[in-house]
């Protein structure tokens, strides 16, 4: 099998396995429990929210919530922030480029009365900086952006977006990091909060964190025992959790090497498909390395998919969040692609677990499925 399905989950790194298996063993106990062996597991459960803050952001401490993933995190952020903000600025930005676990939620919010506004976005799928700074006002309580977006790839100008705030203190910025742990060199100073997915980046699904730099800022969205400071009550998941920081550590570790390595990939497969008529990259050249969303003009995603699929090739149209919903994706849409190449379009997402040997496999699998569609592209 050649696994090119990375954005939408990863393989489970065995030493997270390891870790997860080992703490439930041995570190069972109840971190609310008032005993001693509750309070070693409260000690282990604060000793990992330190060294989230010492690898994800040295300079700058945020409050560690624990979830169950970034969809978790994204409600507790964006419905926390904007109901602590309501009465002083219910104004709202966003743009069409969110993953649906933020763009809904801005929906919902919108349905509860507050003032939604979508930034314009340009031709190479970036925020619009000049049309954002025209929409900020003293009355704009949260921004939200993406950092690398999860269908084509491209990384937004979070620094830019920060320094834009700093006129606006009632602003809150948050960001959906989901796609750049582990990808990209993350610059996050400044940044209010952020959420993140560790099976995004080879730890087990379930295992969601958000970062937020005050926690006071949030009002709770859920009622409960009070864990994770009143905002997601239940009982805490120690080895989940300290299992996610093990997936943090082994993303970081690697990085430059990695980030190499998949660009390399990148580059080699974009000048594999300009010797093919028909097959457009949608994907900016500047964006993530492990993202790459090409088009096959005049077929259907779902059919290629589904052909790649026959020769354990595994890729998807978008994500796999919203894959299955039969519209065209809004991010390829707010890029002015042409409909035919949004209907035709398919993600490659490279991870961890990608070889050389997979890109060769790859290239000589793709020569059979263009033999069969050659005929219907545009």
């Amino acid at each position: 099998m050649i696994y090119f399905d990375n954005a939408a989950t990863t393989q489970p790194h065995k030493d997270v396995l390891d870790s997860f298996v080992k703490v439930n063993e041995s570190v069972y106990f109840n971190p609310n429990s008032p005993h001693k062996m509750g309070l070693q597991a409260e000690k282990i459960l604060l000793q990992a929210k330190e060294r989230i803050n010492n690898f994800l952001s040295p300079t700058q401490q945020y409050d560690v919530i624990f979830t169950s993933g970034a969809t978790e995190s994204n409600n507790i952020a964006l419905k926390g922030i904007a109901y602590r903000k309501k009465q002083f600025a219910n104004e709202i930005i966003t743009s069409v480029l969110e993953h649906p676990s933020v763009l809904e939620v801005m929906r919902h919010l919108e349905e509860e009365g507050f003032i939604l506004k979508y930034v314009d976005v340009t031709e190479d799928g970036q925020i619009d900086m000049e049309h954002l700074a025209s929409l900020m006002t003293d009355k704009v309580g949260l921004v939200t952006c993406m950092y690398v977006n999860n269908i084509m790839g491209q990384i937004q100008p979070i620094e830019q977006i920060v320094e834009l705030l700093k006129e606006y203190p009632k602003a809150h910025i948050h960001v959906d990091a989901v796609q750049a742990l582990g990808k990209i060199p993350m610059k996050i100073q400044g940044v209010n909060s952020l959420s993140f997915s560790g099976h995004k980046f080879n730890g087990l699904k379930g295992q969601g964190l958000l970062l937020i730099d005050n926690k006071e800022k949030l009002e709770p969205i859920m009622h409960g025992g009070g864990q994770e400071y009143g905002l997601r009550s239940g009982t805490v998941n120690l080895a989940m959790n300290v299992s996610l920081v093990k997936a943090i550590a082994l993303a970081l570790d690697n990085l430059g090497e990695r980030h190499r390595r998949l660009s390399s990939f990148n580059k080699e497969l974009r000048t594999f498909f300009e010797n093919y008529k028909g097959i457009y990259i949608n994907s900016p050249e500047n964006g993530a390395p492990q993202i790459l969303n090409i088009a096959f003009s005049g077929v259907k995603g779902e059919v290629l998919v589904n052909a790649f699929s026959k020769l354990d090739i595994m890729v998807s149209t978008t994500s796999a969040c919203s894959s299955k919903r039969g519209k065209l994706n809004e991010v390829l849409l707010a890029m002015d692609i042409r409909e035919d190449k949004i209907e035709g379009s398919i993600r490659l997402s490279l991870g961890d677990t990608t070889t050389a040997q997979d890109i060769e496999s790859f290239k000589k699998k793709f020569e059979i499925i263009y033999s069969e569609v050659k005929e219907l592209l545009k």
